[in-house]
């Protein structure tokens, strides 16, 4: 089988977060399968351009080839995708295509329909309340009427989560939705390093402190939708009866960096809250694994990779309950917390109160997100009648 995946960034293009990570890691899975999959992308990675020549497809793995077309206006316009991808899908047995609001999906989408492939969409959040209501609402909603809706019965939807499925069906009532989520491989997050809180900090923030009682963490690009306000303010509160702790966010800059800046000088954290910036996989895992407990108070989330790679290491979390982890507490796998700052405030004092069991941690994730189960699922979707 081969499969054309069509997405407007990939891999290495991690400006753009999880999603990337996660689809380039269920391409290489499904390689190991003995399926080909044709990468069809651009060279964005936010304000910039990867370095990769267009028009050629560069083997990254056995069986994976990506070729990132060049676009003349960067996350806009690519002449030389709309030229070439119809002969990419062409020799593709299925069309797999990411996002929804991007020019990319929809020549990939009319071409797939055009010549009679099977098409799988998986939206990445693109149909949440946060997403059509933010940035353009009105151009959104005439892209879903105009470009999307009329293919919408001949496609199959990948949902990330029982959230996302809903949010499909209330614009899509009679689309055929498959929840699928993204995987974790898990092998790659056992056996780390155990280093000491205090050693952790200073490696990351090159602050020497005599004590760190607690360390939480939290990671994703610094965007108002993941409300990182929330967490500062609920650690403002945190650290009145617990001096010495510590909060570290990881991620690009993505329009609200500045503003975080200003609201931890306000709040006189400049001694317990660090914006670390992007970090690889190798210290992506380190904090994870070394934390106390990882946080996230997303508006929204199809999904939230990083909770699941934060449990791969049986390391617990305290989600925004407007992510799809509803249940995370009855798995003894963290906390669910509404989307303010002193249900957060409550659940990191709670949280560092429970004997967490690690070992059970992992095994929830091996059985429901690893990737051999995730590959499994996408597999069998891609030869369902």
């Amino acid at each position: 089988m081969r499969i054309c995946l069509v997405s407007s960034s990939f891999y290495p293009a991690t400006f753009y977060g999880g999603p990337i990570s996660a689809t380039w890691d269920l391409s290489k899975k499904l390689t190991d399968e003995d399926i080909e999959v044709f990468v069809s992308t651009t060279n964005a990675n936010g304000n910039r351009k990867l370095d990769y020549l267009a028009n050629k497809f560069i083997k990254k793995h056995e069986n994976l080839f990506v070729k990132y077309y060049n676009e003349q206006i960067l996350n806009k316009f690519s002449l030389q995708f709309i030229l070439g991808i119809w002969s990419d899908i062409k020799k593709s047995d299925v069309v797999y295509i990411q996002y929804i609001f991007h020019y990319t999906v929809f020549f990939a989408l009319i071409f797939s329909v055009l010549q009679n492939k099977r098409i799988i969409v998986c939206p990445r959040g693109s149909f949440s309340t946060f997403t059509l209501s933010n940035k353009s609402p009105v151009i959104k909603s005439i892209w879903l009427s105009f470009f999307i809706h009329p293919f919408s019965q001949k496609i199959i939807w990948q949902a990330s989560s029982y959230l996302e499925k809903q949010d499909i069906l209330k614009r899509f009532s009679k689309a055929r939705v498959e929840i699928i989520n993204d995987g974790v491989d898990c092998l790659s997050f056992q056996n780390i390093e155990q280093i000491t809180r205090k050693n952790i900090i200073q490696q990351f923030t090159k602050r020497d402190f005599s004590q760190v009682s607690h360390l939480f963490f939290s990671m994703g690009r610094l965007h108002k939708i993941k409300g990182f306000d929330v967490l500062i303010d609920a650690f403002a509160l945190f650290i009145q009866d617990n001096i010495n702790a510590k909060l570290l966010i990881a991620g690009a800059d993505d329009g609200v960096k500045d503003t975080l800046l200003s609201q931890i000088h306000n709040l006189k954290l400049s001694d317990s809250v660090f914006l670390i910036g992007s970090v690889n996989f190798e210290d992506k895992i380190s904090l994870l694994s070394n934390c106390d407990a990882f946080a996230l108070a997303s508006e929204f989330e199809s999904f939230g990779i990083v909770v699941a790679e934060s449990l791969a290491c049986g390391t617990p979390v305290v989600v925004s309950n407007k992510t799809p982890w509803r249940d995370l507490e009855i798995n003894n796998c963290g906390i669910l917390a509404d989307n303010e700052k002193n249900s957060f405030y409550h659940s990191f004092k709670k949280i560092v109160e429970i004997k967490f069991d690690k070992a059970s941690i992992k095994n929830y994730v091996k059985l429901n997100y690893d990737w051999e189960v995730i590959v499994g699922r996408f597999i069998k979707l891609t030869k369902s009648k």
